[in-house]
């Protein structure tokens, strides 16, 4: 009879228990999970095709090359954007150096093979959590190779296509804590050995392929190929050029589409989700840009020739490290989405993403929508993955928004005139009204004395009024945005230089939101660390010709390549250390800079060497210098474990001679971020950022690297987004503190997608209060309030008084309370009896 009454309670226990915690039901996200969780290293091979694949709209607000300007990407979308500028940036560089070097004489200045392998691995180990693989797949027989010893100049291989991905070093003999450091590559030729044609169907996997190759169609060249056009200056000795005018190149590249051209047209498309059977055994979603080249090479019979797609450069990242949205399909969630409404949020809020969930549940946040609000208990928003994780009891009684009672309604006025307000952007109605009076607008004239007495007592409270506002901080805003307006490109040699340059407090978050604009020239600077500490003149492995220097052209490429791939990047350069460049012919360079920038629509690079000011005595330069010239001790040690195909014909793979290769070079927290100056050079012309990174070069008898140069990139300081919110005392931001939020009331929040603008931030209601305009948002707009702050400054009509929330309470009287009151008034009165 025990037994038999335990099993029941048991039994009931479990139903209760699967009851409360398996009321979620089956969704889109449980059908990809499933498949994501069903394919492993061990059994891709006897998958079939369509399991190794997920469907299109998986992944979904995919970055479009025609549309990158006009567009905000938010943080769960800049890692994809950064891969198609990166695929682009192969494309270019591999699309002009091809060209550029298309004759017999320059046949041996072509990248050779380790150039190739160093290059795809700098794309690795600079971007540490985006990129986890690099590719160049060259066509059948489309690559020339002049590295590959009594092989004829005007001779193909069938395929060649270096290839690395992130290797997993947690078990490596040298990785002595057993975790993963992020910085090996592993390195091999993909048209080498086992399963090497990765121009067929069943090749796993390749959705790369077709997006371009095979390029048989010359009707489509006109349509899919873009001429670009580029200038160039070269110089032999330092502050005297070749020639006065820059020399024009034109070259054959990826598309430039226009606005409305179909995605068959961009010059980087996306593949859906695959599984990278045999690789990496990951599942992984690519960018791929193609490599343009004038075909056949070396041919006279120009007639006969073409440009031509000979392969593609493809980059790609971990499938679970991409964020999805699961909130409804709609203008902030565009569809078609396959994991669109997997959200749980109720009926009366609003699903908002979450950035740096990847591929699992709960990132996501629940908002109370217009015209309700929180619980007085409740630490708003409802976050998702705790909604997720609550049972189904937790589900109904919880995550709940009352609606908002005696809500005002915003004043019906004439509008008779207009205001304006300094450095004012945002599209608000700026209309200034007469009638109607409020509070705001009964301005009492006090001396001048009474005022800052105030307004010292309001800054040692916290919790009344607006203390956190800094008058000194906001004048103090106001006058760098003067000074930032007051100089242009036709005054700024007429300036002092100290009027070119702002605080260095004014670029703050420059690191955060320019990362990946760092991160281009951190590869570059890795690339060239890499060769310079592996790689000798003469060396030769065997079948394959090694070593070689890198040539003048190689490094224009590089920087032309940095800055037309990358929209938020106005200029790029290489500055050597004196004497330390070498040409081909053992020539010594005094200086070689290498410098390429944007100017009116066109691509323009020269050698800064040739300018009559040297790049040594800049600040930024000297700055790098003293830091790194005579303690490299904190630079990071990355590998790269290189495999060579063992002969001409690609019959199997073996290890490079030197293996594992490393080299040591700078992370990017490592590199400088310089404050802004207006860089009136007449090239860029305009306010600028400038981040600058070193690179180094070996030193065979000591076995140490040597400080051998900087790479630069500068970005637009009109593209920063300020944060004017409070902010603690020691954080270096020159605009915090200078947002009107009502302290007591809302918090400060700084909104994303505005361009170094002062009013790009909200005041939400704080735990405790809520919204009570019927105007159909549930949050402040910090330009409202700094239009109505102007208007109440000069005597009119203002809301600015009532820019805040109101405590909450609720709306009517439940059972619950009753009960409290019923039992207070029980125990009182048999006190009193």
């Amino acid at each position: 009879m025990f037994f038999h009454a335990l099993t029941t309670s048991v039994l009931f226990a479990a139903v209760i228990l699967a009851r409360e915690l398996g009321w979620m039901k089956w969704d889109a996200f449980d059908e990809l999970d499933q498949q994501f969780q069903s394919v492993t290293g061990e059994n891709c091979r006897s998958k079939r095709l369509e399991d190794l694949l997920m469907p299109e709209n998986v992944v979904t607000q995919i970055p479009l090359y025609n549309k990158l300007q006009t567009s905000i990407f938010y943080k769960n979308r800049t890692n994809l954007v950064h891969l198609h500028n990166m695929a682009l940036n192969r494309a270019f560089f591999f699309g002009y150096i091809h060209q550029r070097l298309n004759t017999s004489d320059t046949f041996k200045l072509l990248p050779n093979v380790h150039y190739l392998h160093l290059s795809v691995s700098a794309d690795l180990n600079a971007n540490p959590t985006v990129i986890n693989g690099s590719a160049l797949y060259f066509d059948n027989d489309c690559y020339y190779p002049n590295w590959l010893i009594n092989y004829d100049i005007n001779k193909t291989i069938p395929l060649f296509a270096p290839r690395a991905w992130r290797w997993d070093d947690t078990f490596d003999m040298d990785n002595h804590l057993r975790e993963p450091t992020l910085d090996t590559a592993f390195v091999l030729d993909a048209g080498s050995g086992f399963n090497k044609n990765y121009t067929v169907k069943s090749f796993r996997m390749n959705p790369w392929y077709n997006f371009w190759l095979p390029d048989n169609q010359p009707i489509y060249d006109s349509t899919h190929k873009f001429t670009w056009g580029v200038h160039l200056k070269f110089t032999n000795s330092s502050g005297v050029f070749r020639q006065k005018t820059f020399e024009e190149y034109n070259f054959f590249g990826p598309n430039n589409p226009g606005m409305h051209d179909t995605e068959e047209k961009l010059p980087v498309r996306f593949t859906r989700p695959y599984f990278d059977c045999g690789r990496s055994n990951k599942w992984v979603v690519s960018a791929v840009s193609p490599i343009t080249d004038f075909m056949p090479r070396y041919s006279n019979w120009t007639h006969l020739r073409r440009p031509r797609f000979i392969g593609v450069a493809v980059m790609d990242t971990d499938f679970e490290r991409i964020d999805f949205n699961p909130c409804d399909a709609g203008d902030g969630n565009p569809g078609p989405s396959y994991l669109a409404g997997t959200h749980r949020c109720k009926k009366h809020s609003g699903c908002k993403h979450l950035s740096g969930f990847g591929f699992r549940r709960g990132g996501y946040r629940c908002k109370c929508r217009w015209g309700h609000r929180y619980p007085n208990d409740i630490e708003h928003p409802y976050w998702g993955y705790n909604i997720e994780q609550s049972t189904l009891t937790e589900y109904r009684k919880g995550f709940n928004c009352p609606a908002v009672d005696y809500m005002h309604v915003l004043p019906v006025i004439s509008q008779v005139s207009s205001v304006s307000v300094e450095f004012f952007e945002e599209e608000y109605n700026t209309g200034v009204f007469q009638s109607r009076s409020l509070k705001s607008v009964n301005i009492i004239k006090s001396p001048r004395g009474f005022e800052e007495r105030t307004n010292r007592n309001r800054k040692k409270r916290s919790l009344y009024g607006r203390p956190l506002f800094d008058p000194s901080a906001y004048e103090r805003v106001l006058r760098i945005y003067r000074q930032k307006t007051s100089v242009t490109k036709s005054n700024c040699k007429k300036l002092s230089p100290s009027s070119l340059i702002l605080p260095g407090d004014v670029g703050y978050g420059v690191d955060s939101q320019f990362k990946y604009q760092a991160s281009t020239a951190l590869r570059l600077a890795h690339f060239l660390s890499a060769f310079l500490q592996n790689m000798e003149d003469m060396d030769s492995f065997g079948h394959i010709k090694g070593g070689g220097r890198l040539h003048q052209e190689h490094l224009f490429g590089e920087v032309l390549a940095n800055v037309m791939a990358d929209f938020k990047i106005l200029s790029s350069g290489i500055f050597y250390e004196p004497y330390t460049f070498r040409n081909p012919n053992e020539t010594v360079r005094e200086l070689f800079g290498p410098y390429a920038y944007r100017k009116n629509g066109g691509f323009y690079a020269l050698d800064s060497a040739g300018l009559d000011r040297h790049y040594t005595l800049e600040l930024w330069y000297r700055e790098m210098k003293y830091r790194w010239n005579t303690n490299t001790e904190f630079l990071k040690t990355y590998n790269i474990r290189s495999m060579m195909r063992s002969d001409i014909n690609g019959s199997s793979s073996v290890r490079h001679e030197h293996f594992p290769v490393t080299y040591r070079a700078p992370t990017i927290e490592q590199g400088l971020w310089m404050p802004p100056v207006f860089k009136c050079d007449d090239r860029v012309d305009t306010w600028v950022m400038t981040y600058v990174v070193p690179f180094f070069r070996g030193i065979k008898i000591s076995r140490k690297v040597q400080f051998s140069g900087v790479v630069t990139i500068d970005v637009p300081l009109d593209r920063l987004e300020i944060n004017p919110c409070p902010q603690p005392f020691y954080v270096q931001n020159a605009f915090k503190n200078t947002a009107r939020c009502h302290t007591e009331s809302t918090t400060c929040r700084r909104i994303k997608g505005f361009r170094f603008s002062r009013t790009a931030y909200g005041c939400d209601c704080k735990q405790g209060y809520e919204y009570i305009f019927k105007d159909n948002k549930r949050w402040i707009a910090g330009a409202l309030i700094e239009l109505e702050y102007q208007k109440k400054l000069r005597g009119l009509f203002s809301r600015y008084d009532s820019l805040k929330c109101r405590i909450s309470s609720d709306s009517k009287i439940s059972y619950s309370s009753v009960i409290v009151f019923a039992n207070l008034f029980i125990v009182c009165a048999f006190r009193y009896l």
